[in-house]
C-alpha cells in the first residue's frame, strides 16, 4: 500500500532530513588522522540533541552510538569506539539518522582522512 504524505508530512521528513545533514557536515568537519570514532559519533550525538532530536540508532537492539562509523574494509554498522583511531589514508563511511517529532531522518557519507593511499597491486 502506498501512503501519500500530505505537504505537513513532507516538511516534517525534510525537516529530520535537514538534522541529519547536519550532524553529518559537522562530523565531516572533525574528520582528521588522529580522531577516533568514539568523537565523531559525540559531535553527531551533540548535533542531533541540540536540534531538539534523538539519534535513532542508540539503544536500537542494544547498539552504543549514534552513527556507524565503519572504516576501511568494514562493510557498514561499525561501532564507533573511543579506542578507534583514525589514520591518514583510512577511509570511513559514516551512517546517521535522528528523529524528529516522530519522523526519522537517515543518511551516509563515506570520507577519506587526508590524503588517499595508493593501492599497491596484488
Amino acid at each position: 500500500m502506498i501512503q501519500i504524505k500530505t505537504m505537513h508530512e513532507v516538511e516534517l521528513m525534510r525537516a529530520a532530513g535537514l538534522v541529519v545533514a547536519g550532524a553529518l557536515a559537522a562530523v565531516r568537519a572533525e574528520v582528521r588522522a588522529g580522531v577516533t570514532t568514539g568523537e565523531l559519533d559525540a559531535v553527531a550525538e551533540d548535533h542531533i540533541r541540540s536540534a531538539g532530536a534523538i539519534p535513532s540508532f542508540l539503544g536500537y537492539h542494544g547498539f552504543t552510538g549514534s552513527i556507524c562509523a565503519s572504516v576501511n574494509q568494514e562493510v557498514v554498522h561499525g561501532i564507533p569506539v573511543a579506542g578507534r583511531t583514525l589514520a591518514e589514508g583510512d577511509n570511513i563511511s559514516i551512517d546517521c539518522g535522528a528523529i524528529l517529532q516522530g519522523w526519522h531522518g537517515d543518511s551516509a557519507i563515506t570520507l577519506t582522512v587526508g590524503s588517499p593511499r595508493r593501492r599497491t597491486p596484488r
